[in-house]
């Protein structure tokens, strides 16, 4: 008889939200269990297409192969709350390292299009939150150098 492994994927999703996303999908999902704070793993035994099918459904919520490699999604992030971590998503920003591989000021002209009515606050909080600080900690001079750099075109 031939033992089966059991896998573990990783999505930065918690796991009450992964398991609504599951519902009807079988494919060898096994067990979801919290990984931590709006993260999440999923033990499965699936493979080829049904794995990929698995990667595929988790594809928006950056899937892993292990907890090292799944990064700290923005709603983790200190300052940014569920409307601002939206319109990040909305912009393709759903990690740490995705803010800062874009940089808080081209995110925030990225959300400023789609939503008109964003305030500076959001950029403020944005810049804190890559360096864990309270977006009211940001000086009036990083503020400045911020507010002109959203500001060129």
């Amino acid at each position: 008889m031939t033992k089966t492994t059991t896998d573990r994927l990783y999505v930065n999703l918690s796991a009450s939200q992964t398991r609504n996303r599951l519902k009807g999908f079988g494919h060898g999902v096994k067990k979801v269990e919290a990984a931590g704070r709006n993260q999440a793993v999923i033990m499965h035994t699936a493979t080829g297409r049904h794995f990929e099918e698995l990667e595929t459904l988790f594809a928006d919520v950056v899937p892993s192969q292990s907890y090292e490699e799944l990064d700290i999604p923005v709603e983790n992030l200190r300052n940014l709350g569920h409307t601002s971590a939206t319109w990040l998503r909305e912009i393709g920003v759903h990690t740490r390292a995705d803010l800062e591989r874009l940089g808080p000021v081209f995110a925030y002209r990225l959300v400023k299009q789609r939503q008109p009515s964003t305030s500076l606050n959001l950029l403020w909080a944005m810049a804190a939150a890559l360096t864990d600080r309270d977006w009211r900690e940001v000086s009036a001079d990083e503020r400045a150098k911020l507010r002109r750099e959203a500001e060129e075109d």
